[in-house]
């Protein structure tokens, strides 16, 4: 019997039709084998790295970032720091500095005021309530008043005190005879009026203190004034000096600031005797003096003192002179300013006409301006130590008043005489030094370039009325 053939399945069929494709050049297509009920996904499957690898997993979309070209620092020349629009910048950036830090200063002073307010409108409150009080009670007869104060306490002792009192009234009577007066010795009123000078400075007295709260907390009976002297046509400072006296260490020190100076400025000549001039003078020139001062010593003085000529010469005639070493012959002859100055070296008695002579000599120095800047320095501290004695003393009056009338100032009378009383606690014992720098030549020009941290530990130690001192980065000094 004949073998049936055997139908092939549905696999082999498939099977077959593969391969009849792969002979004709088509790629068979793949069926996806169906999902398997429960099997494990790929996004399920967890490798430990750091188990198996000992390491922590790669990030599987690194991103790599070109590294940034390295910066050196080239710091600005000389010349270019002398530029226009590079001064503008520093400028601008140190008043925004500054005046973010008078800002915060105002809204402390502000806070402060309103305390005080609270306290002192308290206080009138209570003694307006004790007024009241008292005058409900108390005879407004003055006579009456003062009985009924007298008969106010009750004790034994104020009841012993009242009656012996009566006895006494009784005995004496109004036909007592009266006392002989006594006339005290002439010598004595000397002693007397010093007294009530004495008196006078410690009552009436007030330390000068800057309306600007500077660096903060300010060192006990310590205050820096700018003392500056004009030339012949009061344009010019060129004599600048730091005034500080300290009641605490019972020291003064007076600090010369050279007139030419290099400052930020926008004036054509950048020096600081310029100041005032290119301002106008007045109250203008001396708030723009004060504003490069500042910026050179990193504080506002707590004052200013500015001095013409002919009011230094009455000042010395007022004191009676000087007595001074002149350390140079002095002959200068200037007729368009109508100067003529004649001195001759060594130990003698200035008056005021010779003084003026004295502080405006320049021309015979080996050192040029700072030879004179040393000479009216010195004059200065001569001058304070000799008018300190008693004897001179007598002259203060008149010497307050020609202060106070011919000088210009924004130091009230009070305020002088505390300056005054420090210089006799101070027994007129004075420091002196210049601020440290070196003279240049700049564009054609001669100019004085401050060192800035010389600057700053001299300020420290000489002249800084608060207690925090000022740094290096803390100085705008101009340096080319």
């Amino acid at each position: 019997m004949p073998e049936t053939p055997r139908q092939p399945d549905e696999r082999e069929l498939d099977a077959l039709l593969d391969d009849v494709k792969q002979l004709l050049g088509d790629e068979p297509e793949k069926t996806p084998a169906p999902p398997q009920p429960n099997a494990p996904r790929a996004s399920d499957v967890h490798i430990d790295y750091e188990k198996f690898y000992g390491e922590t997993p790669p990030d599987p979309t690194p991103s790599r970032v070109p590294d940034a070209p390295t910066q050196v620092f080239r710091p600005l020349t000389a010349y270019e720091q002398s530029k226009p629009a590079y001064q503008t910048a520093r400028r601008a950036l140190y008043e925004k500095q500054r005046e973010q830090e008078r800002q915060a200063r105002e809204q402390e002073r502000q806070l402060r005021e309103a305390q005080e307010e609270q306290a002192t409108e308290a206080l009138a409150q209570k003694k307006k309530r004790s007024r009241a009080d008292l005058d409900q009670t108390a005879p407004m007869d003055s006579a009456a008043y003062a009985q009924w104060l007298y008969e106010q306490g009750d004790g034994s002792e104020s009841r012993e005190h009242r009656r012996v009192a009566a006895e006494f009234a009784d005995e004496c009577g109004e036909n007592a005879p009266q006392k002989r007066k006594k006339h005290k010795p002439w010598w004595l009123i000397f002693p007397a009026a010093l007294l009530l000078i004495a008196l006078a400075l410690v009552v009436f007295a007030r330390q000068p203190r800057a309306a600007d709260a500077g660096l903060g907390e300010r060192v006990r009976g310590s205050s820096t004034i700018l003392l500056c002297g004009t030339d012949e046509g009061g344009w010019r400072t060129d004599t600048m000096m730091l005034l500080n006296v300290s009641r605490s260490d019972r020291s003064m020190h007076l600090v010369s600031i050279p007139r030419d100076t290099l400052v930020y400025c926008s004036y054509s000549v950048p020096k600081l005797n310029s100041a005032y001039g290119w301002a106008g003078g007045g109250e203008e020139g001396m708030e723009e003096l004060l504003s490069r001062v500042t910026e050179i010593i990193g504080f506002r003085p707590d004052g200013y003192m500015l001095i013409g000529l002919e009011t230094f010469e009455e000042l010395v005639d007022c004191m009676g002179g000087v007595t001074f070493d002149v350390p140079v012959d002095m002959q200068y002859s200037d007729p368009a300013q109508g100067l003529e100055i004649d001195l001759s070296v060594g130990r003698q008695k200035l008056n005021g006409a010779q003084a003026m002579q004295l502080v405006r000599f320049r021309s015979g120095y080996a050192d040029a301006d700072l030879g004179r800047v040393n000479v009216q320095r010195d004059f200065m501290r001569a001058a304070l130590s000799q008018w300190v004695s008693p004897l001179k003393l007598v002259h203060a009056p008149k010497a307050l008043k020609l202060l106070t009338e011919s000088v210009s100032t924004d130091l009230s009378a009070q305020n002088i005489l505390w300056l005054a009383e420090s210089v006799l606690l101070c027994k007129g014992d004075v420091q002196s030094a210049t601020l440290p720098g070196t003279p240049m030549n700049i564009a054609g020009g001669s100019y004085y370039v401050l060192d800035t941290q010389g600057v700053a530990d001299l300020v420290n130690s000489a002249c800084n009325p608060y207690q925090e001192g000022v740094s290096a980065a803390d100085l705008s000094i101009r340096n080319g």
